[in-house]
């Protein structure tokens, strides 16, 4: 976001986000030894070229659930086609957060998380090609999903449904919670210059904004629509800004917890009609009271949550539409679900998952 009133709120709710995960108990030990930072691929080919690889440098390492060490480890070694990213920042999604509360087989432990970075190129491999307009020593955005180009989804540009997509900050590429992060080959052409006035703890939500921004355009908002947002957090806060923004006549945010929701609201509340926490029935009550009955036509469920899921469909509008951007754990990835809900209502359930380039670009314009 390139307004500055859009950008203060925008870096109000990450310092907010980041204090609240910084509250928890992440500190641990594990009688293992590190795995080494570099990729998979190219590990080790260049270190006789390479600045980097000889050192030592920080890392925070997942250990296990709920633990996390910052330990001393040997810097990553330049991909001969990649480069080295120095990070001054990097920051915590919600998909490294449902890891560390429940773990994830893409991420063995002693593991390196961090999948939102921003740093400068520092060292680039003597193959490596960086796109257009982005050279060495250059503040950037790297995009997470990495992509191999030439799939249908790729070529059609759905870059986030490619055939063959890994996620950076997952094996067999460990993230940037650390002080230099290796960047592989395949996450070249996700590089994306900076522009200079923007701070670089801001620019770390590039990523998530960015997948927000897909999550509205797959949920279609029309003008004059009532929207619902299930989850306050900051996905759910920029769908709120992004679906005003659109036309909706009203937009609704809701959450099961009390102090996430006022969080939300300083953020966010002048975009917001009214806002509640979800009771037992998971704010399906309060959405028919505000909605005449009717339910609203748009409802993003924006929280990992089966119960948010179920009453997504409870409350929706005949012929709304439904998307659940937010993803289950991967060990319990089942949800029931009332299908004569979609059935007699004529409802359009859909996904959304990660961002296509063309949605990076339009976050930093």
């Amino acid at each position: 976001m390139r307004h500055a009133g859009g950008r203060d709120r925008l870096l109000g709710g990450q310092k907010y986000l980041h204090a609240s995960l910084a509250r928890g108990d992440h500190s641990g030990t594990l009688a293992r030894n590190p795995r080494p930072l570099a990729g998979a691929q190219g590990a080790g080919r260049a270190r006789a070229e390479s600045r980097h690889g000889g050192g030592t440098m920080r890392a925070a390492f997942m250990t296990g659930v709920n633990l996390v060490e910052i330990r001393k480890t040997p810097e990553p070694d330049v991909d001969p086609q990649g480069a080295i990213l120095r990070v001054e920042a990097c920051g915590i999604c919600g998909t490294d957060a449902r890891t560390f509360f429940n773990g994830d087989p893409k991420a063995p432990a002693p593991w390196i998380l961090g999948h939102e970075p921003v740093g400068v190129i520092e060292e680039l491999g003597p193959g490596a090609h960086l796109p257009p307009g982005v050279k060495k020593g250059d503040r950037v955005f790297l995009g997470s999903i990495l992509t191999c180009g030439q799939c249908r989804w790729c070529t059609e540009g759905f870059q986030n449904l490619c055939d063959q997509h890994l996620l950076y900050g997952y094996d067999p590429y460990p993230g940037a919670y650390a002080d230099y992060a290796p960047v592989p080959a395949i996450a070249m052409k996700n590089v994306i210059a900076l522009p200079p006035d923007l701070p670089s703890d801001l620019a770390t939500v590039a990523d998530p904004f960015a997948c927000a921004l897909n999550g509205i355009e797959v949920l279609d908002v029309r003008l004059g629509d009532t929207v619902v947002i299930l989850g306050a957090g900051p996905i759910g806060c920029w769908q709120a800004i992004m679906a005003r923004d659109r036309g909706a006549s009203k937009v609704y945010l809701s959450d099961v917890n009390r102090q996430r929701l006022d969080i939300a609201l300083h953020a966010v509340g002048a975009f917001v009609d009214d806002a509640w926490v979800a009771g037992d029935d998971n704010g399906v009550a309060e959405v028919l009271e505000h909605t005449a009955g009717k339910g609203p036509e748009r409802i993003s469920v924006a929280a990992p949550s089966k119960a948010a899921q179920q009453a997504a469909l409870q409350m929706a509008a005949k012929r709304a539409r439904v998307v659940y951007f937010a993803g289950l754990p991967k060990h319990d990835p089942v949800s029931p679900l009332d299908i004569n809900q979609l059935h007699y209502k004529e409802l359009t359930v859909l996904g959304a998952y990660g961002a296509t380039h063309r949605q990076y670009r339009i976050t930093m314009d």
